[in-house]
């Protein structure tokens, strides 16, 4: 399992990471392997393997404290099982939440066409305009355009379905991203979506954690 940093403040069903909270929360399932468009924010970390039957067994036992399932990663949509893992979320009466790069709309777009399918709220990380993606993730050109392929996907899910969708990115001092947040921020919101921002904390220059350079 790994995951990427995700903004601080998200509207539900967003995990709320507090133990002993006394509102209730969501259950966040980090699927890997590791992202497949990463910044060097990117941070892996290995915290075991569970099944999905146990994941749903606990979502049954916690009726009234959870309020949703986060699906995140990793890269869920990598995983041919996503649509059946949501869909058996929703027979267990749980709403769920879905954390991706929007690398492949295709898969976006199958997910969305049927309800039993369709993740009520789905959180995309934008990591850079078209143009800087291969400077900024390493991805090929031909790459770059996925995550803004499946914003338009999104934001049509969201006009017709009522999908509640998130467009947010993270940022690092004298990063791409950081010189091009303006045009990014219009460029999001020419898709009628406000752009939120994170920014990242204990990195260098590079946009490498510090914990992990030594």
């Amino acid at each position: 399992m790994s995951s990427c940093p995700s903004p601080e403040s998200s509207p539900s069903p967003q995990p709320t990471g507090q133990a002993n909270s006394p509102a209730p929360s969501s259950l966040k399932a980090a699927c890997g392997p590791a992202p497949t468009a990463t910044t060097p924010l990117c941070n892996p970390s290995h915290q075991g393997e569970h099944t999905f039957t146990s994941v749903l067994d606990l979502l049954g036992q916690r009726h009234g404290l959870i309020d949703a399932l986060v699906i995140s990663g990793g890269e869920p949509t990598l995983h041919r099982g996503l649509g059946d893992a949501i869909a058996a979320t929703h027979r267990s009466g749980f709403p769920v939440g879905l954390h991706t790069c929007g690398y492949a709309p295709g898969r976006l777009d199958v997910l969305l066409e049927r309800e039993e399918t369709r993740p009520d709220w789905v959180g995309l990380d934008i990591k850079a305009l078209p143009s800087d993606m291969p400077a900024v993730t390493g991805c090929s050109p031909r790459a770059a355009t996925g995550s803004w392929q499946s914003l338009r996907l999104l934001a049509d899910a969201r006009d017709r379905l009522g999908l509640d969708l998130q467009v947010r990115t993270t940022i690092w001092p004298d990063s791409i991203l950081e010189r091009h947040l303006d045009d990014v921020r219009a460029a999001v919101a020419d898709y009628g979506c406000e752009l939120v921002v994170q920014y990242a904390r204990g990195v260098n220059e590079r946009g490498e954690y510090y914990a992990n350079l030594f």
